[in-house]
């Protein structure tokens, strides 16, 4: 495990936007996730159903929301594990017996939750990129073994048979006693997921692109959605709704800075623009 701490960015978002995906946006506090001690393991269940925009990709960044306890102090936690995995299985086997055989994506010695707002989105960019299946259901495994705030709480939906936690990372069952079913959001890095001839390719101009950045969709292309622009370092730096007219949109590009970038439309290939 590196020995190092994670300071982790907050991020203060309006709506349910923020991240590539999500599951959002509930008021159930809970500190069975990121805070209490009988819950240092925690796995959840994510089904595509239960996510808003799922998308093929590498996992590259998660967030989950502030609670209504222990935000004004924020946590930190020592021997933290993060787990992935992908499942076609909708429950836990027998209900209570946790998943195996995960994908580790992110461990430190020192993770430091800073102080934030209730409702707000804090995020952890992980070590390893975990390849993302739009169609299976999303395990999250999370682990620790310290935690200085004990009632650091996280926002989210009745559990509905949806996370196990125990008090370690050994127990093969755990318990379902937790009544709070975290909302979770997730970037996925899009960049060389979609094959070249798996979608249409929209219509881009001007290149480079100062202010605005102008869309024409191919012929007899359905509308898509939502928009995401990455860095060519796989980081989201916008993800917005789209209203378009005639198969045409625009997109205001003055809080991005000079460089290049990718735009992923839901359904299309992804196009790499400059912004200069």
């Amino acid at each position: 495990m590196r020995s190092s701490v994670l300071f982790v960015l907050c991020l203060v978002i309006t709506g349910s936007s923020a991240q590539m995906v999500q599951k959002c946006c509930f008021n159930s506090n809970s500190t069975f996730l990121w805070g209490f001690p009988t819950a240092s393991h925690t796995q959840s269940l994510y089904l595509p159903g239960d996510l808003t925009n799922p998308v093929v990709g590498s996992i590259n960044r998660m967030y989950w929301r502030y609670g209504s306890t222990g935000m004004a102090t924020g946590n930190t936690l020592t021997g933290v594990t993060v787990r992935l995995g992908l499942t076609p299985q909708t429950a836990f086997t027998g209900g209570t017996t946790f998943f195996a055989a995960l994908d580790t994506v992110l461990q430190l010695d020192t993770l430091v939750i800073p102080p934030g707002t209730t409702g707000d989105w804090f995020g952890i960019s992980l070590d390893t990129l975990f390849a993302y299946d739009a169609v299976q259901t999303l395990i999250v495994d999370v682990n620790w073994t310290t935690s200085i705030t004990t009632a650091f709480g996280c926002l989210g939906s009745p559990n509905n048979g949806r996370k196990l936690h125990a008090n370690n990372n050994i127990d093969l069952t755990g318990s379902t006693t937790s009544t709070t079913w975290q909302d979770i959001g997730f970037d996925v890095q899009l960049v060389a997921n979609v094959p070249e001839t798996s979608a249409a390719t929209p219509s881009i101009h001007p290149i480079p692109a100062a202010e605005q950045l102008s869309i024409i969709l191919p012929a007899g292309a359905a509308a898509p959605a939502r928009m995401s622009i990455l860095d060519m370092h796989g980081r989201l730096v916008m993800n917005e709704p789209l209203r378009v007219t005639n198969g045409a949109m625009s997109i205001d590009l003055r809080l991005l800075a000079d460089g290049l970038y990718i735009l992923q439309l839901d359904g299309m290939r992804p196009v790499r623009f400059v912004k200069g």
